[in-house]
């Protein structure tokens, strides 16, 4: 809470400097002459003060000072400039000296209050705060300073106390309630809560939102009855109010009688009085609390049509995208996210929502469209270019994907992802037969996370296709199954490597598995093969056929149930 600040705004005049002649023996100037002079002096010395020239201004008053010592005028100037050049603790003194020759004044009191704040003298600037207030009870700019020091140092207590002041001199204040409210909420202070609501009602009868707002805190901490007795008192107010449906409809809900709650809730939106914002926040809350399959498709319903009724309201199509995703209707909710994102494109997490949806649904041309139109709002947004650089990898197009995602991983600060792009690198080098920088590409993904399932798998398997480097191609699909043992792909690569090694029998036993768990083509050919190896012809025609049932296999497949041989 930021108080209002301290505005002094001194206007000196010529005649404020001239002191009457005592007859005490004082430095004052004793003729006309040294009176001019002295005039003379200030108005420089005022002037420096405003061009921010604080060594002429300081040099100026201090002469001044010399000519006339009992100043308390001078004095504060002095302090003035020496807090304004950030010089607080040299300026204590001169403020103290013309609080002495001038007690009642003010400001210099807050001045000074304020220079002992500058300097860390909490305690001293409380102090000259307090004395102030003594003079002038109803200063405002004091007993608002003096509550920021309290609140800026904890003093609880203190800070309630002059909170009472301000409310004892001023009246009731909102910014005043609102501080003390929040500062109730995080002592977990509901009554207290409720009392300052009821204040600034009596304080302000005529201001509905004050009701409003405590009618909602009521029914927030399930003090319903309390909430519907604010409700009547509310409706003597405004006895036709689509405002006072929409609480009832909140209490409904509350108690449980949702069919209740959701008739007044519709006769609350189909009044023209009730703006989106308070549609908005009611629904929000509603979804929240909801707790049922028939509420929330009552729900729903109330949220589309707000989505239709409010067709340009960018937020009306988020949420009802959220809410559709919310209940497992991905491709509905895509089509409102789209909306959403056509009235307000320059914003990165709608578009994510599109193109995570897209990949889930596998609409790769979608996906591809979309993450290229995002980027020309985010072109430094690494996981853009990766679902372009995906969706060009799923399409075969590998030189694009290449581009896609070498571009995006320079964008990539998150370790996690930048594994990511390059384990689709890998695939996208290899799609290009450019096994080198495939190979690469993976060994700088394992770096990063050297369990990297998808990395792993391909990264051996395509090893065991060229047989090549088949001793590293087993360390990674031995890791592999240790962490997935029951996985049918990581089987069937893990075999394949023993495969490719010669050892059949080690081969047979993990192909077979594979074979057992998943009804995949080119995992069922894979076990026909490694029986052919073993001298089990029958066997192995047999899985061969299966394969081709299955589909997914390789081309040689009828040639190999043709002939009864093995081809690679």
């Amino acid at each position: 809470m930021r108080f209002f600040g301290i505005l002094v705004i001194i206007f000196l005049s010529i005649s404020s400097f001239s002191q009457k002649r005592e007859k005490k023996k004082s430095v004052i100037p004793e003729n006309q002459g040294d009176s001019l002079k002295l005039e003379a002096m200030l108005i420089d010395a005022e002037k420096q003060l405003i061009l921010e020239n604080f060594a002429k201004a300081l040099n100026g008053f201090t002469v001044a000072l010399e000519m006339n010592s009992r100043s308390a005028a001078i004095n504060f100037k002095i302090a003035q400039v020496l807090t304004k050049s950030g010089e607080g603790q040299k300026a204590i003194p001169y403020g103290l000296k013309a609080i002495e020759l001038h007690p009642e004044n003010k400001y210099y009191r807050l001045l000074l209050a304020r220079i002992y704040q500058s300097v860390g003298f909490d305690v001293e600037a409380a102090k000259t705060y307090e004395q102030l207030l003594e003079l002038y009870p109803s200063e405002e700019n004091a007993l608002y300073e003096l509550a920021e020091l309290y609140q800026l140092t904890g003093k609880t207590e203190e800070l309630f106390a002059v909170f009472d002041k301000i409310e004892n001199e001023l009246g009731v204040k909102e910014e005043i309630v609102r501080e003390k409210q929040r500062i109730y909420m995080k002592e977990g202070k509901p009554d207290n809560i409720v009392r300052e609501y009821k204040k600034l009602i009596a304080a302000y009868p005529n201001e509905s939102s004050y009701r409003i707002e405590l009618i909602s805190f009521l029914i927030q901490n399930r003090r319903l009855e309390e909430a519907s007795g604010e409700i009547v008192e509310y409706q003597l107010l405004e006895p036709v109010s689509s405002k006072v449906t929409l609480l009832k409809s909140e209490v409904e809900w509350r108690r449980g009688n949702y069919e209740n709650s959701m008739e007044l809730l519709k006769e609350a939106f189909e009044s023209p009085t009730i703006d989106f914002e308070s549609k908005f926040q009611i629904l929000s809350s509603y979804f929240l609390a909801s707790t049922s399959q028939p509420e929330r498709a009552r729900l729903t319903k109330l949220t589309l049509g707000l989505a239709e009724e409010y067709a340009e309201e960018y937020k009306a199509q988020v949420f009802a995208a959220d809410m559709l995703y919310g209940d497992g209707e991905k491709q509905q909710s895509l089509n409102y996210y789209l909306k959403a994102v056509r009235l307000k494109p320059a914003n990165f997490s709608v578009w994510q929502d599109i193109l995570n949806i897209e990949g889930e649904l596998n609409q790769t041309d979608s996906m591809i469209v979309h993450s290229q139109e995002a980027l020309e709002y985010f072109p430094n947004q690494a996981l853009l270019y990766y679902f372009a650089g995906t969706g060009f990898l799923i399409r075969k197009e590998f030189k694009k994907a290449v581009k896609m995602l070498d571009t995006g991983k320079k964008y990539t600060v998150d370790p996690n992802l930048l594994t990511v792009f390059y384990g689709q690198l890998g695939d996208a080098y290899n799609g290009l037969e450019e096994n080198e920088k495939s190979y690469k590409a993976y060994d700088n993904a394992l770096l990063n996370d050297f369990k990297n399932d998808h990395v792993l798998n391909n990264y051996s398997y395509f090893l065991s296709l060229e047989g090549k480097n088949l001793d590293r191609a087993l360390e990674m699909s031995t890791q592999l199954i240790n962490q997935h043992p029951d996985n049918p792909t990581y089987l069937d690569t893990h075999g394949w490597v023993l495969y490719m090694r010669g050892d059949f029998e080690k081969s047979r036993k993990y192909l077979e598995k594979a074979a057992t768990l998943d009804e995949n083509g080119t995992i069922i050919e894979h076990f026909g093969d490694v029986l052919f190896q073993l001298g089990q012809t029958e066997e192995a025609l047999k899985q061969w056929e299966r394969a081709k049932e299955a589909g997914g296999t390789s081309e040689l497949i009828d040639k190999k149930i043709a002939e009864r041989k093995l081809y690679e």
